[in-house]
């Protein structure tokens, strides 16, 4: 997330939510079966909403019991059409998260998670019910701000949203929050990470909510190609590539290396995957754009990079490769300045490439995708349409968040419309993965 963007006013801000429900605070008890200084919260009751009871904008009678009931409805599942948006903004207590529907603009479902250490670290699933896995985030909770005690979590939010599955992590775990640095395996049942304090690669059980094992690695890292249970990544100055495998028991362990990179290789912050081709696409930090290959594991000869994403005029920014390894987009600022800097400029245009061969299929700059400024880019989860997220035309001095759609192939535009409903300052797209 580029925080150094132009911030404009938005009409298409915070929207109001009807209060549906008043929670009764619940004291603590005790019970003399209870361990020495145990203390027991009970759980609020709540029932689904049924005949006469409104979850909408509708008033609804106020009746005698008091505290009066709560009623839950329950999540839409994230469709394949849908792509997550994230609230924008460092710093927060909490983030905002919304299924898009990027052909409509409407904001859905809407899940509010922790942040991270540094940038959120949110993955998103498909689902074909509400109780299927929709949202995990790595988390961290500070009570007393950066000075006090912080609890570190990865929260899985389905259902009705009020009791997420939580799995609290060590006190000395320090998830890597860059994009790329973590994942979760295609069958659902691991969160894998890249760990700060470790330093290596650490891996959460799901199902049982506390971390099965972890690998101190020096030297490589921090991203986190999953296919399978198989975890792939880099080692810059040995110039190998690494496989990581995750057992049964989801214990990880180094299993294999090649030096198979260049020696003028240079790695980057932040990459991308695409999981259908089981690509990875690095854009190195001197512009060379590596795609590796990981569908028959770890390549054997020298990997070349595919072309230079340098330009004369401008920087470029995030990166993104679409589910099928087909199509890759690279941002560019307007400042030569290099884009994590604090005066890195802002995106005015994104080139969409071959991902195999680096051939150019498209400009898409500001006055083409009918924007007056870019927040962020991603591919639709079947890679046919690149979205844009960013400042529609202004208006009596203000903008509009708005979301245009590229056909992947061609590159002409194939939407534009405005984000509307319960969304408030829209600032990155996620595509949502498919769980096996």
């Amino acid at each position: 997330m580029n925080h150094s963007r132009t911030s404009r006013l938005s009409r298409s801000a915070a929207v109001a939510v009807p209060l549906v429900a008043t929670l009764a605070v619940a004291g603590c008890s005790s019970s003399d079966d209870s361990a020495a200084g145990e203390v027991t919260y009970p759980t609020v009751p709540f029932t689904a909403p049924g005949e006469g009871i409104s979850l909408g904008h509708d008033d609804q009678e106020i009746g005698d019991t008091i505290p009066e009931p709560v009623h839950v409805g329950e999540i839409d599942p994230i469709k394949s059409t849908d792509l997550l948006v994230v609230a924008g903004g460092f710093g927060k207590l909490e983030l905002g998260v919304n299924a898009l529907d990027p052909a409509t603009g409407v904001a859905g479902s809407r899940f509010v998670v922790g942040p991270g250490i540094w940038d959120p670290v949110i993955h998103g699933f498909v689902g074909e019910s509400s109780s299927d896995p929709a949202v995990l985030a790595a988390e961290v909770w500070r009570p007393r701000g950066s000075r006090g005690a912080a609890t570190f979590a990865v929260s899985t939010y389905s259902g009705n949203l009020l009791e997420p599955s939580e799995a609290l992590l060590p006190d000395y775990a320090r998830v890597h929050s860059r994009p790329g640095s973590n994942a979760v395996t295609s069958d659902g049942k691991y969160f894998v990470t890249w760990d700060d304090g470790l330093y290596g690669v650490r891996v959460v059980d799901l199902e049982a909510k506390k971390e099965s094992g972890a690998v101190q690695i020096i030297g490589c890292g921090p991203f986190t190609w999953l296919d399978g249970h198989e975890l792939y990544s880099v080692c810059e100055e040995t110039r190998e590539l690494i496989q990581i495998s995750i057992d049964d028991s989801g214990v990880p362990s180094e299993t294999k290396r090649t030096k198979v990179l260049p020696e003028d290789f240079v790695s980057a912050r932040k990459v991308t995957w695409a999981a259908d081709a089981k690509k990875a696409l690095l854009v190195s930090e001197n512009g060379d754009v590596f795609v590796f290959d990981f569908s028959n594991g770890l390549p054997t000869e020298t990997v070349a990079p595919i072309g230079n994403a340098g330009q004369d005029g401008g920087r470029f920014s995030e990166n993104v490769i679409d589910n099928t390894g087909t199509r890759l987009a690279i941002e560019y600022t307007d400042s030569a300045i290099h884009p994590d800097s604090a005066r890195g400029g802002s995106v005015v245009k994104l080139e969409l490439h071959d991902a195999v061969t680096f051939a150019p299929v498209r400009t898409l700059d500001l006055a083409y995708l009918g924007l007056t400024g870019i927040d962020s880019t991603a591919f639709s989860v079947d890679g046919k349409t690149l979205y844009v997220l960013g400042d529609g035309p202004e208006v009596d001095g203000e903008t509009a968040k708005t979301i245009v759609g590229v056909n992947a192939a061609t590159g002409d535009k194939v939407s534009s419309v405005e984000v509307t409903g319960t969304v408030d300052d829209a600032g990155t797209l996620l595509t949502p993965q498919v769980l096996e």
